[in-house]
């Protein structure tokens, strides 16, 4: 089934606003393009995923490192070991696999998805919103609204206000409820100076999920610029409690003393 060609016209209008004057990457069936990715290299992707997860990138690249070796030619086991090599800080390498994933499969929603994320936190906002707009474009892509809302933010972070809403706004329109769209536009809102409207999309964001402590730290600021104290006190005690929850679930950090 297609999509409504109401995306349709969002992901061309987003190919306008992101300035690129080149043709969307080469398309060659979508999803279905994609190399079935072999039994034995998805178990240590999906093994990489949970590590990752938990915090373990040193342990999930092991994992990544065995994907790429059981099935040198995916895409999926790519990305994987560039997601937890940035984890480790290495993105100059992370990027060179999230590059061989996209020879692997340029077609591939996930795939343009991941490598739009990396170009984005490399600074190349222009190629990352292109990114973006080709994951979208395909429409085997089981998730156009993470890519949107991904766009969103890159487009927030480069300081382009108008390119940042209208992916949001995309985003919201095909999901209602996708909460980086929420926060995004909370924070848009904010830098505006509508601290009624930014805690409207705050609070949306509030209903689907637990706030995060940058959402929190947000919250706090919009609560305060609309003169609400008590409400900027509930958001800082929650903050505190989310620090709290965080230290303790810490593992003990070595004191480097030796055992006699």
């Amino acid at each position: 089934m297609r999509r409504p060609d109401r995306l349709l016209s969002l992901v061309l209008s987003a190919l306008v606003l992101a300035g690129c004057a080149s043709a969307p990457a080469p398309r060659s069936g979508g999803a279905e393009s994609v190399r079935h990715t072999s039994p034995i290299a998805q178990s240590s992707i999906n093994a990489a995923q949970a590590l990752l997860e938990r915090g373990d990138a040193a342990g999930a690249l092991v994992e990544a490192e065995l994907a790429v070796k059981s099935d040198s030619r995916s895409a999926q086991a790519r990305v994987m070991r560039g997601t937890a090599l940035e984890a480790l800080g290495r993105g100059l390498e992370a990027g060179e696999d999230y590059k061989q994933a996209i020879r692997m499969s340029p077609g591939s929603g996930p795939v343009l998805n991941a490598y739009g994320a990396w170009l984005c936190r490399a600074g190349r906002t222009d190629e990352a919103l292109k990114a973006f707009s080709d994951a979208v474009a395909d429409e085997a892509y089981r998730q156009p609204t993470q890519a949107l809302a991904n766009a969103g933010s890159c487009a927030s972070e480069a300081g382009r206000d108008e390119q940042a809403e209208f992916n949001f706004r995309a985003a919201l329109t095909l999901a209602p409820q996708q909460a980086q769209a929420l926060s995004g536009m909370a924070r848009l809102e904010h830098r505006r100076g509508d601290a009624l409207k930014a805690r409207a999309f705050l609070q949306r964001r509030e209903a689907v999920a637990p706030l995060t402590a940058p959402e929190l730290a947000l919250a706090i600021e919009i609560e305060t610029a609309a003169g609400d104290a008590r409400a900027a006190e509930r958001y800082r005690n929650q903050l505190a409690t989310l620090a709290a929850e965080v230290e303790a679930s810490s593992p003990p950090s070595d004191t480097g003393s030796s055992k006699q």
